[in-house]
């Protein structure tokens, strides 16, 4: 017998998981939706997606002067200069994405990565206890800030 309670449930659960989902195909860190970004960044995330981080740089900054509080482009912008090694910039930018969205899962994710190339592991469980709380169903970038820590040992 079907509790009466039983389809009500299943509405709040199911309005519980398409949040979940379009939270996480927002523009936190899902790049796909880059058609609402200024100029620039469909071309800094072509060239980041061939591995051409140095190259980005320019674009994202041109990104940047149309959109200075889109946490997504400082965060672009903390990778590439991560991946070329400008450390102390790529944390300039992390801390500039979570100024304006402290919930951004890609930067909480790569300032932890930032943290571990830095020896502050317990800087980067920090982060990844604020992705356990945000990622209520999970998500890629818990699993590979865990994955990174692990790694670190």
């Amino acid at each position: 017998m079907i509790n009466q309670h039983m389809p009500a449930i299943l509405t709040i659960i199911l309005i519980l998981f398409g949040a979940q989902m379009a939270l996480g195909a927002g523009s936190d860190n899902n790049y796909s939706s880059a058609q609402q970004k200024p100029n620039g960044y469909n071309e800094a995330l072509a060239l980041i997606a061939d591995k051409k981080y140095q190259e980005a740089i320019l674009p994202l900054q041109i990104a940047e002067k149309s959109a200075q509080n889109d946490a997504d482009i400082q965060n672009l912008l903390g990778f590439v200069h991560r991946k070329t090694g400008k450390l102390d910039a790529a944390g300039g930018y992390y801390q500039r994405a979570l100024g304006i969205n402290p919930k951004h899962k890609g930067a909480l994710e790569y300032q932890g990565e930032l943290f571990l190339m830095r020896g502050d592991k317990d800087a980067a469980q920090a982060n990844l206890a604020k992705l356990d709380k945000i990622c209520l169903f999970g998500c890629s970038e818990y699993d590979d800030l865990k994955k990174a820590i692990a790694e670190s040992q």
